[in-house]
């Protein structure tokens, strides 16, 4: 079901797609998740804040109502180790102007609900269904009203320039779909949009 989109050079084939974009969050009692949404060839773009399982069924319901459609979610999607096998950033986009590595503080955090959010996606969803899969990347005060972060983010997508763009990098880089949809290979890493604001 979940396909990472691991290139740029995949981009031109997905923008046309149903495309879900969310804003991940992971409080037990506020909307804190931003879900936007936009039709497959659409020029509108539906918005609103949800808690986090309320965004996991919604997500659930636009994906399944689709045969292939991207989603991109805000949260770490890949580790990174060194040659020691410790943890690292995963390139410049993690590391300036101050650390936001995926283990520390915030990014740990929304790597477990990373993990938990795709997982109980996959369950509601039928395995085929094609869902194409990218990390956002937003910090800080960029990412106070999460669905105008999630709108954003979908924004990006439709109008990216390349600069936008991150590969994972590292020693040893392992995709959040190693653990939630185990396989002999390993599965590639999605790449990273970092939404342009300005």
């Amino acid at each position: 079901m979940l396909i990472p989109v691991s290139a740029t050079n995949q981009l031109a084939d997905i923008r046309d797609l149903p495309v879900v974009a969310i804003d991940l969050g992971f409080s037990g009692s506020t909307a804190s998740c931003g879900l936007a949404f936009r039709k497959s060839h659409g020029t509108e773009i539906e918005s609103k804040n949800y808690q986090f399982n309320a965004c996991i069924q919604k997500a659930a319901e636009l994906i399944a109502s689709n045969v292939n459609s991207v989603l991109i979610l805000e949260a770490p999607l890949s580790a990174a180790f060194n040659s020691n096998g410790n943890p690292q950033s995963r390139g410049d986009f993690e590391g300036k102007p101050k650390p936001r590595w995926w283990s520390l503080g915030a990014g740990a955090v929304m790597s477990l609900a990373a993990l938990y959010f795709l997982r109980e996606l996959c369950q509601l969803v039928h395995k085929d269904t094609r869902c194409n899969l990218i990390e956002g990347f937003v910090t800080g005060a960029d990412s106070v009203d999460h669905a105008e972060v999630a709108k954003s983010l979908l924004n990006n997508f439709l109008n990216s320039k390349p600069t936008c763009w991150h590969q994972p990098k590292a020693p040893s880089i392992i995709s959040i779909l190693d653990w939630i949809e185990p396989s002999l290979r390993p599965h590639a890493s999605p790449i990273v949009l970092m939404p342009v604001t300005r």
